[in-house]
């Protein structure tokens, strides 16, 4: 599964959404920074920036599970 990040007007949005909603991939969930209120737009802004090192939208991440997941995923490399 994967976690997208994004906001209204966007192109390279769109197109990871498009591309994600193709029959036979991985489902994903859509965060759209659009439709948030400045205050709550502001804190994911500062978390992607600065925790995540990433100045851009969209912000894909891959979502494992939890600890059992991880173990499956890490067995696999």
């Amino acid at each position: 599964m994967y976690y997208v990040i994004g906001k209204d007007s966007c192109q390279w949005c769109d197109k990871a959404k498009a591309k994600l909603d193709k029959p036979g991939n991985t489902p994903y969930v859509y965060k759209n920074l659009s439709l948030l209120s400045k205050t709550k737009r502001e804190q994911w802004k500062d978390f992607i920036q600065n925790e995540l090192n990433i100045s851009t939208v969209p912000v894909i991440i891959k979502v494992v599970g939890g600890y059992n997941e991880l173990l499956e995923e890490l067995e696999d490399d």
